[in-house]
């Protein structure tokens, strides 16, 4: 989606707000917010979301079952695709520009021109807007780790807080380990607060449970205090309350009914009276893009076979992801041959990405969308070791027009990056 020209100045402005690092510290936000007379505190019932994969799908999940019960929501989610006022979602719609543009000028004059971070900035134009919102749910998922995240802030009504599954990434900011990684994603842990924990590795689990057992809390855990299964098409929930036999996802991904069970369970915890029958028109009716999406309408289809290749947007861009995504194709591909159409961070592990796919695929195009991504032949040359054959391409819907004349029949999958995935989207518009 093409920016108007006055928001798209805004926002060259503030990615330049320390462009060159990102510390550590949470003193910024708390002087901004105090300067805006902390609206943060005034927000209701909050829900807070990290982890390293599944943030943005329990996220959706959690504002659609509470949507469907009537309820309004505010959800601050990060990244976002291609509109940026998306990461600000009042009741499922985008902040209205003309406000955000208000909020920004309401910043600029509290901040006066002291340090602050693009993101630091962007979390506090989120407090003002739900603030103004005054819905009654307000989810604020991470952005970067949790102890040090601007979203980590004094909430005085923190009804529920979620881990999603922890693993390697962002290992310039949140540390080398996973036991490093997993201690910081837990310092955004409140005592006297519902937490509750998606399926991790037990390794992952071990240290969770050295980081939380200091606090006082109250744990749901993945298969030990709650579970999911699917069973004749059906998505059956149980926890102390007994089972809750409910719709399936609309969602692609085994994994996706583990995501929508993790959002159900913190509803749960908010204490609030929920529906089968709700809980299910939430559950079903959550989309989100760039996540195992099949392209079904839109001008991307004028690359493709419409009605024979299988075209796929997916924005994930870690080993976990990659794996996931991997499983999802082994499911789905039958005879059928299988295309990447890949481009990655320099900041993300390739080797661990691609690793998943070595078996899987007949051949991946790959293209740099801009700077500090990977270079093509670097792809290339690692694709090689891992018996991948590659080349390169100028762009996404290049590759995705030479693959579909190659294969009228192949499976395309666009991979490796939520950026990527989001240009590729806007095309599609």
């Amino acid at each position: 989606m093409s920016h108007s020209k006055k928001l798209q100045f805004i926002l060259n402005k503030l990615y330049e707000l320390n462009p060159d690092k990102i510390e550590l510290k949470l003193d910024r936000v708390f002087r901004l917010a105090n300067d805006l007379g902390n609206p943060q505190r005034k927000l209701k019932n909050v829900i807070t979301v990290t982890g390293t994969n599944a943030k943005g799908g329990t996220a959706f999940y959690i504002k659609d079952i509470l949507l469907a019960h009537g309820y309004s929501v505010a959800l601050f989610q990060s990244p976002f695709l291609y509109n940026f006022l998306t990461r600000f979602l009042i009741n499922n719609k985008p902040l209205n520009e003309e406000k955000f543009i208000q909020y920004v000028i309401e910043m600029d004059k509290a901040n006066n021109n002291q340090d602050i971070t693009f993101f630091e900035y962007i979390t506090c134009i989120a407090f003002r807007a739900f603030e103004d919102a005054n819905c009654d749910f307000n989810i604020m998922e991470t952005g970067l780790g949790g102890k040090y995240d601007s979203t980590n802030v004094d909430y005085q009504d923190l009804k529920a807080q979620v881990l999603t599954p922890i693993s390697m990434d962002h290992k310039d900011f949140l540390g080398d380990t996973l036991k490093e990684i997993t201690h910081n994603k837990c310092g955004i842990i409140k005592d006297n607060s519902n937490v509750i924990i998606a399926k991790q590795t037990n390794e992952v689990l071990g240290f969770i449970d050295e980081e939380l057992k200091k606090k006082k809390i109250k744990k749901h855990i993945f298969s030990e205090d709650f579970n999911v299964h699917e069973e004749n098409g059906r998505m059956i929930f149980q926890d102390d309350d007994g089972l809750l036999d409910l719709d399936m996802p609309s969602m692609k991904g085994s994994f996706q009914i583990q995501n929508a069970a993790v959002a159900l369970k913190a509803v749960k915890a908010t204490g609030i009276k929920l529906d089968n029958q709700k809980i299910s028109k939430g559950i079903k009716s959550m989309q989100l893009e760039a996540r195992i999406q099949h392209i079904t309408k839109g001008k991307l289809l004028t690359y493709i076979h419409e009605d024979s290749n299988t075209l796929i947007i997916d924005g994930g861009h870690n080993e976990q992801a990659g794996k996931s995504l991997s499983e999802y194709l082994e499911k789905i591909k039958g005879k059928r041959s299988i295309y990447l159409v890949f481009s990655m961070l320099t900041s993300k592990d390739l080797t661990a990405y691609l690793k998943n796919f070595s078996s899987l695929v007949t051949e991946m195009k790959c293209f740099k969308l801009r700077e500090n991504f990977y270079e093509t032949k670097d792809i290339i040359k690692q694709a090689k070791d891992l018996g991948i054959h590659a080349n390169a391409n100028n762009s996404a819907t290049e590759a995705i027009a030479q693959l579909a004349i190659q294969d009228p029949n192949g499976i395309i999958v666009v991979c490796g990056s939520l950026y990527s995935a989001g240009k590729v989207l806007e095309q599609n518009i």
